[in-house]
């Protein structure tokens, strides 16, 4: 598990469930964002988001776990990044990206 798959499946909730704007939100692939969401479910064993053929409709029970968890991680890696800002004030600092969660 990568947090860049955490980044993304966070975007495409956000995005409703739509992976191409997800990827342009992301300022990347739309086959990137597929083939990272495809390994993280493989990964996990179970599937993050619903699906009606190819396209995504909802988000799986287990889905919605993940989704509130990654957003925790998300929240803590910006805390970090806030502090290393506010500890090293002449350094270029970090930049913050906070992710809304939608389920």
């Amino acid at each position: 598990m990568k947090l860049q798959q955490l980044r993304f499946i966070l975007a495409i909730a956000d995005n409703g469930h739509n992976i191409t704007q997800a990827s342009e939100r992301l300022y990347t692939s739309q086959p990137g964002v597929s083939k990272q969401l495809k390994l993280l479910e493989d990964e996990l064993g179970l599937e993050i988001f619903a699906r009606n053929g190819r396209n995504l409709v909802g988000v799986t029970e287990e889905g919605a776990i993940i989704l509130e968890r990654a957003h925790l991680i998300m929240q803590q890696i910006n805390e970090i990044k806030a502090l290393s800002n506010a500890v090293n004030p002449s350094r270029r600092p970090l930049v913050i990206h906070a992710p809304r969660l939608v389920a």
